[in-house]
């Protein structure tokens, strides 16, 4: 990537600049450091371009221009830099005219005697891939990573990814760069995000370019993500900025700087023998590799630098590419907040509104819904501590309740005692598949497992529930290292035994036990609509979205354990049986049921 910078055009300056390799600084002129050469910028809608002056320049125009491959002018817009001094700059930001797709273009932008352009710029879609760590594992380390790399050559997906930092880091941000999707650069990507730009690219326009900023630290929680002052608005807010408040209490830096650099060398010394090892024998187990080096040194030292921080990551990376025109936003997070999952639904819905008011839009936020997974450890001995059933819960919950939010059901995803599961492409290509029908109006992608409509109970303890999206209704597998073993398929698809089933039952003393399910295929519409049904999804009734009854179907429920059953669950566990799927594959999210009977007493049955 070369960025000239020189006089402006027509300036009475007879000598010009020499090209620079610092791409984003021109004499007075910065440009925020997202923008370089190769980079795509956001068809359809007004795309800002911004930075700073230095100070003594508040007030100066700045212009910006996209320019064909003849050098004519495509668009143009200037704006004038504020007179405001924040942090040293004078802040500018410049609104171009929305564009169609296309490109390569030039992008030039100037200020007074200075200008900085950028070249091989495309139009298309814009995406921008949050979290932790499962959306940072790169391509490199995933699942069948190597077929992916030989075949990921692609000129128009493209990927940017932020320097992960918890401070702001001018060096890192000069060195990051726009790149094409290649054998030899997409081993850096995020895999989740390469998979789901490969399916955007397969599915919509071969010409639209796809673009993908990474914006992501491993074991960041979602106060990293959030600002002090969205925290300190709520109690669980005000928790996180306690504890890190607690944690770095009279220390020094010199404290901070040795605590830090012993954490860092055992963490260095650990992912060079885990990688070593893994190099040497690609399949072994972590238990294995756990025996020989140790469990994962976990957590870091907090500092007052660090990225880990509450709002750290908000400042140091989410705020220096705001507002960089986006199509919306993938999350993949909340591993990190499990001790305190209870406020993790508050949280989550307070940093989308947040995020969407940075961008001044209401952005589509694709979620990903935790897959399973349990600490072997914590398996054998208190066992399931049942809190990823609530992160699960916020997530799903959000996207019901949130405008515009969408959440994907990975419970047949996950390794039993790996948080980091290397199937990125599950996740991935579900994701772009929910972006294609939700964001890009594609009907006839399926995106939907089996959800429940309603339930009623029946005579001898029996619960009957109605699902819509269930063509195909059937069981498969269990848990999801069991999906591909022969017991498994040798399992029945419509009956599966208390053990295997995920489906639990309790009465009033609220102790589960599991339940035999059986399945129903020929349910007709008339058992929904002249049965005493419990609706507990109006959307899906005649109150609202037609019913096709070809998608109906049905499965009783029934344990002698719990003879007059109050509540429900389906796949309530950190790591357990979730066997529900329909004919597309697609696996049914966790849900639970209050099984008090609301219908009217009146009701024909």
């Amino acid at each position: 990537m070369v960025t000239a910078t020189g006089p402006a055009p027509g300036s009475e300056m007879t000598t010009s600049a020499e090209p620079t390799e610092d791409r984003s600084t021109s004499g007075v002129l910065h440009v925020a450091a997202i923008f370089a050469s190769h980079m795509v910028l956001q068809r359809n809608k007004p795309i800002a371009v911004f930075g700073a002056l230095d100070a003594d320049c508040a007030g100066l125009e700045v212009s910006a221009e996209i320019r064909d491959f003849d050098g004519s002018v495509i668009v143009q817009a200037h704006a004038y830099a504020s007179k405001e001094i924040k942090n040293g700059f004078s802040p500018w930001r410049v609104m171009l005219p929305a564009q169609p797709e296309g490109g390569p273009y030039t992008l030039r932008v100037t200020a007074g005697n200075d200008f900085i352009e950028y070249y091989d710029v495309l139009i298309g879609e814009v995406w921008l891939a949050g979290g932790q760590s499962n959306m940072e594992l790169e391509l490199r380390n995933s699942e069948d990573a190597e077929e992916a790399l030989d075949n990921c050559a692609d000129p128009l997906l493209r990927f940017y990814n932020v320097p992960k930092t918890g401070v702001i880091n001018r060096n890192a941000e000069h060195a990051a760069s726009w790149q094409e999707s290649s054998p030899e650069n997409s081993g850096v990507m995020s895999a989740v995000a390469y998979y789901f730009a490969r399916k955007l690219r397969d599915e919509l326009d071969s010409d639209l370019p796809i673009g993908i900023i990474d914006c992501y630290i491993g074991g960041t929680s979602i106060s990293c993500w959030t600002s002090e002052d969205a925290l300190n608005s709520s109690e669980s807010g005000r928790g996180y900025l306690a504890r890190y408040e607690q944690a770095i209490a009279g220390k020094t830096q010199e404290q901070f700087d040795l605590e830090y650099g012993e954490w860092q060398s055992r963490s260095d010394t650990w992912n060079a023998s885990i990688a070593a090892a893994r190099e040497d024998d690609p399949d072994v187990t972590w238990d294995t590799l756990t025996q020989q080096y140790g469990e994962c040194p976990w957590p870091p030292p907090m500092t007052p630098t660090s990225q880990w921080r509450p709002s750290g990551a908000f400042h140091a990376m989410l705020e220096r590419i705001v507002p960089y025109s986006l199509a919306g936003f993938l999350w993949y997070q909340g591993e990190e907040d499990e001790p305190y999952c209870g406020s993790y639904r508050e949280l989550l819905g307070m940093m989308i509104g947040e995020w969407r008011a940075l961008w001044s839009e209401s952005l589509p936020f694709l979620i990903v819904q935790l897959p399973q997974w349990i600490d072997k450890k914590v398996d054998e001995g208190d066992g399931d501590p049942m809190l990823w059933p609530v992160l699960r819960e916020a997530q799903w919950d959000a996207a019901q309740s949130i405008d515009n939010v969408f959440a994907i059901c990975t419970m047949d995803c996950g390794e039993y005692n790996n948080i980091h599961p290397v199937d990125k492409r599950t996740p991935g290509e579900r994701l772009g598949n929910c972006a294609l029908r939700q964001v890009y109006g594609m009907s006839r992608i399926p995106v939907y497992g089996p959800t429940v409509l309603g339930f009623r109970c029946d005579e001898g303890g029996r619960v009957r529930l109605f699902f819509r999206y269930a063509h195909g209704l059937h069981f498969s597998g269990t848990t999801p290292d069991s999906f591909g073993d022969e017991f498994a398929k040798s399992l029945p698809s419509l009956v599966r035994l208390p053990e295997r089933s995920g489906f639990e039952l309790a009465g009033a003393d609220g102790v589960f036990h599991p339940a035999y399910a059986a399945i129903f295929v020929d349910c007709d519409i008339d058992d929904l609509v002249n049965a005493k049904v419990n609706v507990v999804d109006y959307n899906a009734t005649e109150f609202g979205i037609p019913i096709n009854s070809r998608s109906i179907g049905t499965i009783t429920l029934a344990t002698p354990e719990v003879p007059q059953p109050v509540m429900m669950r389906y796949a309530w566990r950190s790591w357990g049986p979730a066997p529900l799927f329909n004919d597309n594959k697609l696996p049914a999210h966790p849900f639970k049921l209050d099984l008090t009977d609301h219908t009217d007493s009146d009701y024909a049955e």
